[in-house]
């Protein structure tokens, strides 16, 4: 059996008929400690079959790269510090750690410092453990 090449806009028009007559689309993103329950549109769905990283990052409020970085460190902000070798600290910044997608991204903009490189105080706030 010969299979037919993938059409965008095929399956565009059919999950938007279906959205229309009251279907959803849910898909699990994975998230901290797990897996995250999302609603998609017809549109995100779409691109999921091709690129379903940037779909990911986007109904989580990230770029791709954050998405990663997020993911890759447990949703834990790394001191803005740099180690002696110029590299910079890998070590947490007490309290921002386990964060939603939203309360990381402003914790690692606000930046700050591990215990070894002078932070002491606890992140306080929304997604904060």
């Amino acid at each position: 059996m010969k299979r037919s090449a993938f059409n965008a806009e095929q399956f565009l028009d059919a999950f938007t008929r279906a959205e229309a007559v009251g279907c959803e689309f849910h898909i699990e993103v994975p998230a901290l400690g797990g897996q995250k329950s999302v609603a998609l549109s017809p549109q995100q769905l779409v691109r999921l079959i091709a690129d379903k990283q940037s779909v990911y990052a986007e109904v989580m409020g990230l770029t791709v790269p954050e998405y990663n970085e997020w993911r890759q460190l447990q949703g834990s902000v790394c001191c803005s510090a740099a180690t002696a070798h110029g590299r910079q600290c890998r070590n947490t910044i007490p309290g921002a750690s386990w964060l939603e997608p939203e309360a990381w991204k402003a914790a690692r903009s606000a930046g700050g410092y591990c215990q070894v490189h002078g932070g002491g105080t606890r992140l306080v706030g929304k997604g904060a453990m």
